[in-house]
This record gives C-alpha cells, sequence and structure tokens, in this order.
C-alpha cells in the first residue's frame, strides 16, 4: 500500500506573523477523505552555545502553553522566509545570551511537530562563545535568564527531567554524544 495522502482542497483558518493555520481535505490511501489541520511555519534555529572553559549556556523563559518555566538552547524563528539558518542564530544567540562565537557548526535539521506543523528548525553548535560588550536587545516580550552550566550539571537537569524542550534534548543528546 502507498503511504501518500493527496490534497484535494485547501483553506487557510488563520494567518499571523509567524505561522499560517490551514485544514486541508484529503484522499488516504485507502481512497476515503479526511481532514488534516496543521502550520505552516517559516523556519527557525536554535543554537547550543559551549565557552572555552567547556560552560553550556542555556536559558530559563516562561512558556505561556505550557503554562511553566522552560529550560532552552537559545532560538528562534527566522524573521523571513530567505532568512539562513546562521543568520538566525547568530541573531538570536547576540539577544537571548549576550554572547557570539566565530565558530558555529550546523548539525542537523529538526521536523518538531510532525503531527501538525511544517516547522523546520535548523540545529547549530557554538564553540568557544564569548561574551559581547553592548549585545543587541532582544525581543520585548520576552524575559530571559542565563545560566552557564557545567556537562555535569546539564546531565543532573536531564536525568531529573527538569528539561522537557524537544530541541534542547536533541542539542544536549548530540554534543554529550561526540564528546563520548
Amino acid at each position: 500500500m502507498k503511504l501518500k495522502e493527496t490534497m484535494i482542497n485547501s483553506k487557510k483558518i488563520y494567518e499571523c506573523f509567524f505561522m499560517e493555520l490551514y485544514e486541508d481535505e484529503v484522499m488516504l490511501p485507502n481512497n476515503k477523505k479526511s481532514k488534516r489541520i496543521y502550520i505552516k511555519h517559516d523556519g527557525a534555529a536554535a543554537v547550543l552555545p559551549i565557552t572555552k572553559e567547556g560552560k553550556l549556556l542555556l536559558i530559563k523563559q516562561f512558556r505561556y502553553p505550557i503554562n511553566s518555566i522552560s529550560i532552552e538552547i537559545p532560538a528562534g524563528k527566522k524573521d523571513h522566509k530567505n532568512e539562513s539558518g546562521l543568520d538566525c542564530i547568530n541573531r538570536e544567540l547576540e539577544e537571548e545570551t549576550g554572547f557570539k562565537s566565530d565558530r558555529i557548526v550546523k548539525f542537523t535539521d529538526l521536523h518538531s511537530c510532525v503531527g501538525y506543523s511544517n516547522e523546520l528548525i535548523e540545529m547549530y553548535i557554538a564553540y568557544d562563545v564569548y561574551k559581547v560588550d553592548h549585545p543587541k536587545k532582544g525581543d520585548e516580550d520576552e524575559f530571559i535568564e542565563l545560566l552557564e552550566l557545567t556537562v555535569s550539571e546539564v546531565l543532573e537537569l536531564m536525568n531529573k527531567g527538569k528539561i522537557t524542550d524537544a530541541k534542547t534534548l536533541v542539542a544536549l543528546q548530540h554534543y554529550l554524544l561526540q564528546r563520548g
């Protein structure tokens, strides 16, 4: 049996500055019709910053959809469809942490919510990050606390279930596996 679904028609339900919500009618592989509701997103980028001393920079911020404080790697949506992941992450790294890096390496692309969104997050590691004297200001509605943690402190947070953000877990696990 083939797995592909075919769109019959599509209707945009909602649009805002970072996404569009659609309801599509589709033909299933068994020739029955169904509905698919999903989000189109311009994409995002995320970065795990590491200092020369080997400390990992994470951020804490309140996340309204989960009504909780989340521990995450710096990340953000692309400002426009043509913004590169590297440009996005350089901006977000400075705005959210006050740090920069001259050695940023992409390690994968991540679809964060394949069941209801096409969002693609470009994933990076920034090595040898350094503090900026006068960093760019972040978003006015974003309140962030910077954490500078050792690998053992990060492992403890992960083992206690204190880090639940998927992109952050992927980045940390990738980095820890690469370290050995």
